[in-house]
């Protein structure tokens, strides 16, 4: 295959919703995908011959809880009017067994080959909506993460599969807690505040509350600062690709790392991007692919 139709066909497979490492090169990237599908087959097999399969040995899926497929159009809908891809190859599970009280739904992949499968909350089968979730949003996020799994960056993850959703705060606040350790480190201090309020109280201590409480206030503060600073990053970078022309810059921002999108953001005007654009478009195949998924019209009107 020519690298003229290698980098058509990753292009397609873009559309898809199967995103490139970074400097992976277009055989490379082909290759992963063959990979992808065998697993993919693999996995069909299992769960056609058996009723049933495992994944990565932590969960067991049943053919029967297969999410049915005008549930997965729904979220497709809002990906592809969002970021420009339909990923329809990622199967989805309800789980029904034990879940977290709050645990709406995950995505779990394997980022070397793409392999990806989505479970969901089994009170979805018959809802729509179920607690502060919107069964559509839901699907639409963990298919954001299944495309972006091969990037391996945390720092915009949850803001990108955020914008999913249409509550105002979900999308402004949910990129706060990119990390395991996030949520520990949040109610860990308030959890030794309510205990330093008890013994004060009810023990006879005598010490004041205020350090507990500047303890308390620290790591959400934290986790503010860090969530305005990456919106920002991307922000910026939006700003710039619109005052150059770019009508739809949410796919472009979707498929750029951080750094990347720092490097938009301080362009200083269209010809340093055009410059810009043709440097990536030579060294990194996901930019080479949005040159002609979203940049080729663009150009034209240069």
């Amino acid at each position: 295959m020519s690298p003229e139709l290698e980098i058509a066909a990753a292009a397609e497979l873009d559309r898809s919703g199967f995103l490139p490492l970074p400097g992976e090169s277009a055989p490379a990237f082909l290759e992963r995908f063959r990979m992808s599908e065998e697993a993919f087959a693999e996995f069909e097999e299992e769960l056609k011959t058996a009723g049933t399969a495992r994944l990565f040995d932590d969960f067991t899926v049943r053919e029967s809880d297969r999410i049915p497929v005008e549930m997965m159009d729904e979220a497709a809908a809002k990906t592809r009017e969002l970021y420009g891809f339909e990923n329809r190859r990622v199967p989805g599970f309800f789980l029904s067994g034990k879940v977290g009280p709050l645990w709406g739904g995950c995505m779990i992949g394997d980022p070397d080959n793409g392999f990806a499968v989505m479970l969901l909350r089994g009170a979805f089968r018959e809802r729509a909506r179920w607690c502060v979730y919107e069964r559509s949003e839901l699907v639409a996020h963990e298919l954001c993460h299944a495309m972006r799994q091969s990037l391996s960056e945390v720092k915009l993850e949850e803001y990108f599969a955020y914008q999913t959703g249409s509550s105002f705060l979900r999308r402004t606040f949910g990129n706060c807690f990119i990390r395991e350790r996030d949520a520990l480190l949040f109610i860990l201090p308030a959890l030794v505040l309510l205990g330093a309020t008890m013994v004060r109280e009810f023990g006879g201590g005598n010490f004041p509350l205020w350090p507990f409480w500047v303890l308390a206030g620290c790591y959400p503060l934290f986790l503010l600062i860090r969530n305005f600073a990456s919106m920002r990053t991307v922000r910026r970078a939006e700003k710039k690709l619109q005052s150059f022309g770019v009508e739809r810059p949410e796919p472009i921002l979707f498929r750029s790392t951080f750094e990347e999108l720092r490097a938009i953001g301080a362009l200083p005007d269209r010809a340093a991007f055009q410059d810009f654009l043709g440097t990536m478009r030579k060294t990194e195949l996901r930019w080479a692919i949005m040159g002609i998924n979203f940049f080729d019209q663009w150009e034209k009107r240069q």
